[in-house]
């Protein structure tokens, strides 16, 4: 039986599967990072966005991961938290054929 990470190793090797992949993974890193913060902090969503200055369905389509917000945008969110934003540029998990972490 193969694993999750073993599959999609593979299947990264399709170009296409490879793009529509890239395309959401910031999405995604997004939505999981603004889920953890507001876990960590013990929040729901409507507290959080109070905190944040934003309406709740702002946090909730950033934690869906089917939008992305600018930069600017979530800078204005973590500065209302007492928060920075920090900003990696790391190796392309795809082209080194490493499988991104969960």
């Amino acid at each position: 039986m193969t694993t999750f990470r073993e599959h999609l190793k593979e299947q990264l090797k399709d170009p296409t599967f490879c793009q529509a992949w890239e395309e959401g993974e910031l999405n995604y890193q997004v939505a999981r990072a603004l889920i953890k913060l507001r876990l960590d902090l013990n929040l729901t969503q409507q507290e959080l966005a109070r905190r944040a200055g934003v309406p709740q369905s702002v946090i909730a389509r950033l934690e869906s991961g089917k939008h992305l917000p600018s930069l600017r945008s979530l800078e204005k969110i973590a500065k209302n938290l007492g928060l920075q934003v920090k900003l990696d540029l790391v190796p392309d998990a795809a082209k080194t054929g490493d499988v991104p972490a969960f």
